[in-house]
């Protein structure tokens, strides 16, 4: 993909996960500075090739799984910083607990994590994907519930899917626990000093904002492999 269809597609993922409704030229031509013409242009080659889809009733687009994908792979290298200070020393169950409540309230999804030696689950942020735009979707809906249902019984998996220090993204369809197509996951699996080997991670509507997310959980991470 050449730069300008990547700033293109960046900011068509970054307007839609603000905004969830379809993205139109005239929106793009006042944040870009290009001529409507050329962005419908562009835009009909980004569809062609799969990155977004065109809903019948509106004239704007809307990203794919595919486009979400591309978005992450352009966040390779880049930081941002999230207020998150160094806790007072707990037990490992209390440090995941309460990181998985901080979770949940700085990035508006369900957030979840486990200890694999103590065989723990904890989640925290159910309501916040009830806020969503998505919950009129009776697909989103449906597919949340199932997901629920699954989460417990298959959240062992996760450690399969993930090696210590490794974040992934699940997305959509490439969710591991659940059969979904509006869903997405960011898992991250660490090790702590003592040996503990956990996991956290966040669900939330495929329309979330990977690059704060990520950071989020990158930044949880590295705090449980550094305590002490």
């Amino acid at each position: 993909m050449d730069a300008r269809k990547e700033k293109i597609l960046n900011a068509i993922v970054k307007e839609y996960v603000k905004n969830p409704k379809p993205v139109s030229s005239k929106i793009l031509a006042r944040k870009l500075g290009l001529s409507s013409a050329t962005l419908r242009n562009e835009m009909m080659e980004l569809e062609k090739n799969g990155y977004l889809e065109k809903p019948h009733t509106s004239a704007g687009r809307i990203p794919t799984d595919k486009a979400y994908r591309e978005f992450i792979k352009s966040l390779d290298g880049k930081e941002i910083k999230v207020p998150i200070k160094k806790r007072d020393k707990e037990s490992p169950e209390d440090m995941f607990r309460d990181m998985t409540k901080i979770l949940a309230q700085m990035s508006g999804g369900l957030a979840f994590s486990g200890i694999k030696e103590l065989n723990t689950f904890f989640q925290s942020g159910l309501c916040n994907l009830f806020k969503e735009p998505e919950w009129d979707d009776k697909d989103y809906f449906s597919e949340m519930a199932q997901m629920m249902e699954q989460f417990e019984k298959h959240f062992n998996d996760l450690f399969k899917e993930v090696t210590e220090h490794q974040t992934r993204v699940f997305i959509g369809k490439e969710n591991p626990l659940a059969r979904t197509k509006k869903l997405s996951i960011i898992v991250s699996g660490c090790k702590m000093p003592d040996q503990t080997h956990g996991v956290i991670g966040l669900l939330g509507p495929m329309r979330m904002r990977y690059d704060y997310n990520l950071a989020l959980i990158n930044k949880l991470r590295q705090m449980f492999e550094n305590y002490d």
